[in-house]
């Protein structure tokens, strides 16, 4: 456990940043949270195991701001790396960052803020931009209004989207217990569930995270998304007696079409028609009942019978009125009022 030095308080905020094979850009995400506007902190990096540069890489970052400190581990996956970085945390406040997304500079400060002022809130959420590995704003945003008690939101859908923009009050993590250390790719959805039980949230409506997406090389990560949202679905069920048969199959086709969402945002829309396919052969509800889902159909038509040039100005154009986010526009260089 993280140990307080005699003559010395512990930081107000812990951010647990997890990493494996990051080295190309592990520096940039650290250097986002060393920019904070808010500067009572300490950075956890829990490097998972990584083969490459990634430890030299964080060694830097250490050389040039004591507040960053490293714990190296055997590969066990990123619920185990979070779970490590929590127990060594010393900070009330305990804020995750995925090894390649980046932070707004006042990411922080609101977060906190938005605590203070509401103090039976026991997590803090914003938005995310979704970005490129250069930095540039593709256009979508994630994320919902997450305020009070999102419980039933959450199971409908990961309204908190990603790993990178909650802030949670230690004392809320303990009470609710680790992360699920058999799950690797949907585990922070199954945590957000569980603090939604117990806790309400907040939001700050802001797209404070730049969230970085690498277009998957192999069908086979998207059905282990699919795979892992059913068991923690199954989860929440066994947790939750209440959840009928009926509204199980809504949460699941509604999952399906979350993934079929960033088969799009990686322009794969034939892998995308399949899991709105499966989605609509579970149940048409969720389809049925969101006029935004209709339009992401529509955007999803757009995508299929267009050049991607073609298509991607007139995304651009969507992702502007709907999001008020430039396609390109690089995400750091804008102002969190403006996203």
């Amino acid at each position: 456990m993280s140990m307080e030095l005699p003559g010395t308080s512990p930081p107000r905020v812990s951010v647990v940043v997890t990493t494996f094979n990051a080295a190309l850009f592990i520096e940039a995400t650290l250097d986002s949270v060393l920019r904070q506007t808010f500067v009572d902190f300490e950075i956890i990096v829990v490097d998972d195991g990584s083969t490459d540069g990634t430890a030299s890489a964080v060694r830097r970052v250490m050389d040039s701001d004591p507040r960053c400190h490293m714990i190296i581990q055997d590969n066990r996956g990123p619920s185990a790396a979070r779970n490590r970085g929590i127990a060594e945390a010393s900070g009330e406040l305990i804020a995750f960052l995925d090894h390649d997304d980046v932070w707004h500079a006042d990411k922080l400060a609101m977060q906190v803020a938005f605590l203070d002022l509401q103090p039976d809130a026991g997590v803090a959420t914003c938005f995310s931009a979704v970005i490129d590995e250069h930095g540039g704003c593709l256009g979508w945003r994630l994320g919902g209004h997450a305020a009070g008690n999102v419980y039933t939101e959450l199971l409908e859908w990961d309204m908190v989207s990603g790993g990178s923009v909650v802030v949670v009050r230690r004392r809320a993590l303990l009470m609710i217990g680790p992360f699920d250390e058999t799950l690797r790719f949907r585990e922070d959805w199954d945590m957000w569930i569980r603090l939604a039980r117990r806790v309400s949230f907040a939001t700050v409506p802001r797209a404070l995270v730049g969230y970085t997406r690498r277009p998957r090389n192999s069908s086979r990560e998207y059905e282990q998304m699919a795979r892992e949202g059913a068991l923690v679905l199954q989860k929440a069920r066994a947790d939750d007696p209440t959840i009928g048969q009926a509204r199980l199959r809504f949460y699941a086709a509604r999952d399906l079409f979350a993934i079929a969402c960033f088969c799009a945002m990686d322009e794969k829309h034939e892998l995308a028609w399949g899991y709105l396919a499966r989605s609509w052969s579970i149940t048409p509800a969720p389809m049925l009942r969101s006029p935004r889902r209709w339009a992401f159909v529509a955007v999803l038509t757009l995508q299929s019978m267009l050049p991607k040039p073609a298509y991607r100005l007139i995304f651009g154009l969507l992702g502007r009125v709907s999001f008020q986010l430039k396609r390109g526009r690089p995400f750091l260089a804008s102002e969190a009022a403006e996203l």
